[in-house]
């Protein structure tokens, strides 16, 4: 059992001991928080009938935390591991647990007092709801898995939709971006249609088949026996997975080290619970599907009817000879079916490069395709609907984090684009950042290499948002040596930054740059580089920016409210 850190729920001034009361057994005991660093002083064994007092120093209330057991037979040798997820609670009174109540009761709701079987002198002061969650295991150190972090998981069968916590919840307060930011709202959704047009372009030339040097023919043969090493490890552990309903501990590292091309399609659609999705609205798809469009120039259809020729228009699949059923009318399609069942989403621009990318990826069905795509844009880990929606909150939101990560990540980088951003005032009304990065995230780095990009996707099935800034971080580091030269003054001056900010926009650019050379390189890159990066920090970012957009909405609210009174 990898046992990185110890959950800790936040006892205040209690004195609170574990109890060994399993027959014939020893355990080993780790706790573990959600960054998934290990607590030192809440990792130990306990022998069979010993008891042993824990220090709780440090633990908080109201975070969450995972406690690891190991059971170690003294007999068979047989090594059983269990764990389970819990929420900090304040206590001021003794408290003994037993690891048999733990195993079979929630720990959280023992803690609280609200079961039988916890040994408490008084009631808890706060009550704490358990959110119950398997969560990606944690994975040994390796050059993929640098990272501690543990975040709640996207897999099937980890938590039920009850449960989840709603994006509207995570990231209160939400305002409305469309009058806080009115003329940068403008202008950002004015570039979306023309960087869409750019990505799709981009995508549609690398996937024309060209001639392949010795050395990539030597290169693609190396790789074709190292996935072939990989895919057996895969089928084992599918079989593990089908066996006994769960997924092993080492799921994430194998995540990060790539999924087999035969096996991509059955792991995403796990991923994203499409089947039990499918087979709990079995026959929605196919009714969807007989509704017809209406008649005339009708909005989304009219936009959609416009997007789906021009979605990688050089790819021969998507464009190809087979008139029955050309896969233009299955993208169509499938579009159409979503816009009748989400009538809050419908279609937003972009999303027709999604769906797109995921059936070149794998062979899906077009039902498959069209639960994907539902699941992208309504699961709290992705929720794309506010990336392609009309107030493009995501691209807005992900601007300001990244920001905010170059100070810590590329402060070099950062001050540079600071004074460049000062001395070019008006040419730069939205700053440096803004000029590419709405481009990145509306991609989902879909535009780089396909033997990377996949990857990248992998990762963001499994883990969320947080690819998607560790990406853009380790470009930027490959950028920040050119970038910096260009933010002299005499460039400045001269117009050559912000010729190197156009060409940082052109996906056609970014999609050369040598890094993407080698996946399992550029994968490596990303995690250590950016491998202090936490979901907690990103999630604190992004409170700080909704939290700025609500204040300046209010500001508007009082300056409008003045000017009515002034008028009167």
């Amino acid at each position: 059992l990898t046992l990185t850190k110890v959950c800790r729920p936040s006892f205040m001034g209690s004195t609170t001991s574990l109890v060994n009361d399993l027959v014939g057994v020893d355990v080993e005991v780790v706790v573990e928080g959600e960054d998934g660093i290990r607590l030192k002083n809440l990792c130990f064994n306990i022998p069979l009938g010993q008891v042993k007092s824990l220090d709780t120093k440090g633990l908080n209330n109201g975070e969450r935390y995972r406690f690891f057991v190991a059971e170690k037979s003294k007999e068979s040798k047989v090594r059983k591991e269990w764990e389970q997820a819990f929420t900090g609670t304040k206590k001021n009174s003794k408290l003994s647990l037993k690891i048999s109540e733990v195993k079979q009761q929630t720990l959280t709701l023992i803690l609280t007092g609200k079961v039988e079987g916890a040994k408490s002198e008084a009631k808890s002061s706060e009550n704490t709801s358990l959110q119950r969650t398997v969560a990606s295991p944690p994975s040994d150190r390796s050059d993929y898995a640098t990272d501690s972090d543990i975040n709640e998981s996207v897999m099937e069968g980890g938590t039920t939709e009850a449960s989840r916590l709603q994006i509207e919840d995570k990231y209160a307060p939400r305002p409305d971006i469309k009058k806080t930011d009115r003329k940068k709202h403008q202008q950002m959704k004015t570039r979306v249609n023309e960087d869409i047009k750019d990505i799709a372009a981009v995508i549609g030339n690398r996937l024309k088949k060209t001639e392949l040097s010795k050395a990539q023919l030597k290169k693609q043969k190396k790789a074709l026996e190292r996935n072939m090493r990989r895919e057996k490890k895969w089928i084992e552990m599918k079989r593990k997975i089908e066996k006994e309903g769960k997924w092993p501990k080492q799921f994430k590292e194998r995540i990060r080290k790539g999924i087999p091309l035969s096996l991509r399609g059955y792991v995403w659609k796990k991923l994203m619970g499409v089947d039990k999705l499918m087979a709990r609205k079995k026959g929605l798809y196919e009714s969807l599907v007989k509704k017809s469009r209406p008649k005339g120039e009708v909005e989304p259809f009219r936009t959609i009817d416009r997007d789906v020729p021009r979605t990688f228009p050089q790819n021969k699949y998507l464009h190809g000879d087979d008139k029955k059923n050309p896969a233009t009318e299955r993208l169509r399609e499938i579009l159409y079916a979503y816009v009748h069942h989400d009538k809050k989403v419908e279609y937003c621009q972009g999303m027709n490069l999604v769906a797109a990318f995921l059936m070149l990826s794998s062979p899906f069905t077009n039902e498959e395709v069209f639960w994907m795509l539902e699941r992208l844009c309504h699961h709290k880990d992705f929720y794309l609907q506010d990336l392609y929606g009309p107030e493009l909150r995501l691209a807005f939101e992900f601007e300001f984090v990244l920001k905010k990560l170059m100070k810590s990540y590329l402060p070099k980088l950062y001050k540079a684009i600071k004074r460049a951003d000062e001395h070019l005032g008006g040419l730069l009304p939205y700053g440096s950042i803004n000029v590419f990065a709405p481009k990145w995230i509306i991609s989902l780095w879909a535009f780089v290499p396909d033997s990377c990009a996949v990857r990248i996707w992998d990762i963001f099935f499994n883990e969320g948002h947080k690819i998607l800034y560790r990406v853009a971080l380790y470009v930027l580091k490959h950028l920040q040596k050119e970038l910096i030269q260009k933010a002299d003054v005499r460039c400045l001056d001269s117009g050559d930054y912000l010729v190197m900010l156009t060409s940082i926009k052109n996906a056609e650019y970014i999609s050369k740059l040598g890094i993407w050379a080698d996946e399992d390189a550029m994968i490596k890159g990303i995690f250590k580089f950016t491998s202090g990066l936490k979901n907690s920090s990103i999630l604190h970012l992004k409170k700080k920016f909704w939290k700025q957009k609500q204040k300046d909405q209010l500001e508007l609210e009082i300056q409008k409210n003045a000017a009515k009174t002034n008028r009167r």
